[in-house]
């Protein structure tokens, strides 16, 4: 039976995750979702603000959901030293699920904290909870909240008491796994995953009996862990130094098989040729003619192609096409590391931009999304995708140009405030520009929180002096030593 969903962030929400105490935005459908169970509205959100103010932040907590409802651990090399055991942090997500005529709204919170002794990350409590669209209101609330106790017990053969705690158990009772929760518990504290989105639990989930409950149950776990291994994409901006430093530009393919749908990103090397499985071959090159398309239209004359170089075959009996990645452009052709790093950073997002463009399902979340592209440009690519694209788009950026295409309401500033970090502008009229509106806001002030600390400005110019005065000293002092070396030396 076929489970596609279509799934919407709705609102996001974190605590002590980072420079953030706490942290909420909302998105574009967030009030007609709650209110019709409607999208009405091109989804798109931009997250301006000053330098350490919790812009990444945002992107990061995406990130560790997107791991968390696939069914993944949280990478703990990445993300270590980010959490601690002694102040976790809480990661609280709405959602919007739409399967066929059904439509479900979700609220799902985590909490996680880092196991340092095992290099792990921990989702030690998790809070399900879950409203099926009625006619006109939200109703059957269900909700489901799990605090996993194999995290703090050394013993992991020792017996616990187990139990979801929930306020509408007795219409929960047909869905097998919340009555027996010993195995499911102690098998997620060992693979440090969500106890409500695996794969146990979404393989017990399609056998269900088809009545209203486990339908409604199915279609969130099935629709979330789709969202998370399909549809959600978020690009740090890690990614970015791959690229500056030639060292490869990652392309999103997504393939299709009789049992699954897969999204991948395939690593397309700059210095050296790649080797791409002959089977996902044909995908690749469909990705790179999806992309040149678009490319012409925002570089003329600009291709990118693949050119074989030899196949073959790996101690596995695995099969590979060895490839080098070529930039065409008026008749000259050389091998694309040789590009400019902004054009290497279109063709890396281009197919992601394609599919949120044309997918109602599909979630693109970019940190730096402006990083090595010309302005202008970037403000006419966002105008067109905030007129007619069909996905969600959520990214961070510095270049004011961008907010000169969208409306107020596209825009969250983040605050120097820790405990309130993203706001909207308010007392922005329509026939204001929101780039001076914007900086006025900075330096006038007359929003809810402060966007940019002055005392910060304030202090540059005593902070330079100062390293300038340091510095007089250490270059007197190391003058000093090379006049008496010099002297030495003629002697």
């Amino acid at each position: 039976m076929e489970y596609k969903s279509s799934v919407r962030i709705m609102r996001s929400e974190i605590r002590n995750f980072k420079n953030v105490n706490y942290g909420k935005v909302s998105y574009m459908n967030c009030g007609s979702i709650n209110k019709r169970g409607i999208i009405d509205k091109t989804d798109m959100v931009g997250i301006y603000g000053q330098n350490g103010s919790g812009k990444t932040a945002l992107v990061e907590s995406l990130d560790i959901l997107k791991c968390i409802i696939k069914g993944a651990p949280i990478p703990y090399e990445t993300y270590g030293g980010i959490l601690s055991r002694d102040n976790p942090v809480s990661i609280t997500t709405d959602f919007f699920v739409e399967r066929e005529s059904l439509k479900y709204k979700v609220n799902y919170v985590a909490y996680l904290r880092a196991n340092d002794e095992q290099k792990k990350i921990e989702i030690y409590k998790e809070k399900l909870t879950y409203w099926t669209r009625g006619n006109n209101s939200w109703k059957a609330e269900r909700d489901l909240e799990f605090e996993n106790p194999y995290y703090d017990n050394t013993d992991l053969l020792s017996q616990k008491e187990l139990s979801i705690v929930s306020n509408h158990k007795n219409h929960l009772k047909s869905i097998p796994f919340l009555a027996s929760m010993q195995n499911l518990a102690l098998i997620c504290a060992q693979q440090f995953v969500s106890v409500f989105f695996n794969f146990w639990v979404l393989r017990s989930s399609r056998e269900l009996e088809e009545n209203e409950e486990n339908i409604a149950f199915r279609d969130v776990v099935n629709g979330m862990m789709q969202f998370g291994m399909v549809d959600l994409n978020v690009i740090k901006v890690n990614q970015l130094g791959t690229i500056n430093y030639n060292q490869m530009i990652p392309i999103n393919v997504h393939r299709e098989t009789e049992s699954a749908i897969i999204q991948e990103c395939i690593e397309l090397y700059i210095s050296e040729p790649t080797e791409i499985e002959e089977s996902y071959f044909p995908q690749v090159q469909a990705t790179i003619s999806a992309i040149n398309i678009a490319l012409q239209s925002i570089i003329p004359n600009l291709q990118i192609e693949l050119e074989k170089k030899m196949e073959k075959e790996t101690p596995d009996g695995t099969k590979t096409i060895q490839v080098d990645v070529y930039s065409k452009r008026d008749n000259k052709r050389f091998l694309i590391r040789y590009e400019s790093e902004g054009i290497k950073r279109i063709i890396s997002i281009l197919n992601y931009l394609i599919a949120v463009f044309n997918n109602a399902g599909v979630c693109l979340v970019v940190d730096e999304m402006d990083s090595g592209i010309f302005e202008y440009l970037l403000g006419e690519l966002l105008g067109l995708m905030n007129k007619e694209m069909k996905g969600q788009l959520i990214f961070t950026s510095h270049n004011l140009r961008v907010l000169e295409k969208l409306d107020s309401k596209n825009i969250v500033c983040s605050t120097v405030n820790p405990d309130n970090r993203y706001i909207r502008l308010v007392g922005v009229e329509k026939n204001n520009n929101k780039r001076d509106f914007y900086i006025r806001a900075i330096t006038v002030g007359g929003q809810k929180e402060v966007l940019y600390d002055d005392e910060d400005l304030i202090a540059m110019g005593y902070a330079f002096r100062k390293a300038a005065n340091v510095s007089d000293k250490v270059n007197l002092t190391f003058s000093a030593e090379f006049q008496e070396k010099l002297e030495q030396h003629k002697k």
